[in-house]
């Protein structure tokens, strides 16, 4: 397989400081967006612990003889396993941090990762909080991870509507974060990549104002170029006010015919 891309991240127009963290770590085919929250230094120091974690946790359990873990769809994978160790490795060292230093009580960090595996070609996908992962194909752009945040949680129970929440008042509030408390509950699912596929991966920062339309377009316009879909779509979250730190991955996966077979 081969994968290419392009990364950015920017601090908005309104915020002060960056609390956004990214990893793009093509040599281990592994790739994450984080936006941290918490007072002082909290947010960025989790998001970049947890980025820095669940790449160490990675390289620890390559190629090691894990149980797979099984995803809704009924596939079954050790990528996943591996993203979801790493995910409760990152939670442990966020939490015992917070712990440690009462300046960073409380801090966390949302997460969105997505592990190509080759040998078993699959694309792990885990995410914790509303940080997201997309991914397009065949023309249509498809949102692959669910919000763990209270407006989806009352949207899933149906007591409210898709079309109020972009207004919905505590639309932030999260029900699950990296770090804030002892125990965590990743979500995980695994994808059969296609040659072609793109994969998109993002904070609220820019999913929060640009629309999933904007977001195909963009790519259309814009691919292969993917420093320049990055910028594009950046510059329209400051453009629309850039009230959040903005975080963005763009992914291509292709297939290599040569080996093949």
């Amino acid at each position: 397989m081969s994968i290419c891309g392009a990364v950015k991240t920017d601090t908005g127009k309104v915020r002060v400081k960056n609390e956004d963290s990214s990893g793009f770590f093509p040599e281990a085919a592994f790739y994450i967006v984080a936006d941290g929250m918490g007072g002082h230094l909290g947010g960025e120091r989790a998001s970049a612990l947890a980025v820095e974690t669940m790449h160490g946790v990675l390289q620890e359990t390559e190629g090691e003889d894990l149980t797979p873990i099984t995803t809704e769809n009924g596939w079954s994978s050790v990528a996943g396993r591996r993203l979801f160790l790493a995910i409760q490795g990152a939670n442990n060292k966020v939490f015992e941090m917070s712990q440690q230093d009462p300046a960073l009580n409380g801090m966390g960090t949302t997460v969105a990762a997505v592990l190509f595996d080759e040998h078993e070609s699959v694309a792990g996908i885990c995410h914790v909080g509303d940080s997201r992962v997309y991914r397009v194909r065949d023309g249509t752009i498809e949102l692959l991870t669910e919000d763990h945040s209270l407006v989806q949680q009352l949207l899933r129970e149906g007591k409210i509507g898709p079309t109020e929440v972009k207004t919905f008042p505590h639309r932030h509030v999260l029900t699950q974060a990296v770090g804030v408390s002892p125990l965590v509950q990743p979500s995980v699912r695994l994808e059969r990549p296609q040659s072609g596929d793109i994969y998109l991966l993002c904070s609220d920062g820019i999913h929060g104002v640009v629309e999933d339309s904007d977001m195909l377009r963009i790519i259309n316009e814009t691919a292969p170029d993917f420093e320049k879909s990055c910028d594009a779509l950046v510059n329209l979250a400051n453009e629309r006010g850039g009230r959040d730190n903005s975080t963005i991955i763009i992914l291509s996966y292709i297939e290599d015919p040569t080996v093949a077979g």
